[in-house]
């Protein structure tokens, strides 16, 4: 796999400062480098949690297309918010299905506040 972009140790020392910076010195982290496969979304970064062992995945794309340093961010502000996304999230999914109306709205919600959150972070470094 040809990697585009930053190289995964420069990947590694970003989510080492934003980790710092974020507060989420206590969290194992670290970066893998994927090639998304959904045909329905570009997508640039995901998180894979393990709270229970405060571990957490940051997935990139081999084939950036967003501003790397930006994803990583993202990423972080989704973990920093996990427990309460995952709280408001089983109770919507308690009176409506999976990627319903309802449900989709939620996370579109999420996603621009996490986005928003990521722009106020990153432009005041």
């Amino acid at each position: 796999m040809i990697k585009k972009g930053l190289s995964l140790k420069q990947l590694n020392n970003l989510l080492k400062k934003w980790q710092s910076k974020l507060l989420l010195k206590d969290w194992k982290l670290s970066v893998k480098i994927v090639n998304f496969k959904r045909k329905d979304f570009r997508q640039s970064g995901d998180i894979k949690v393990y709270l229970n062992k405060k571990k957490a995945v940051i997935l990139l794309s081999q084939n950036p297309f967003k501003n790397e340093e930006e994803t990583i961010v993202h990423e972080l502000i989704h973990l920093i918010l996990w427990d309460f996304d995952h709280f408001c999230e089983k109770i919507i999914l308690k009176t409506n299905k999976p990627f319903s109306s309802n449900h989709n709205k939620y996370l579109d919600k999420l996603e621009k506040r996490v986005e928003q959150l990521t722009k106020i972070v990153a432009e005041n470094k």
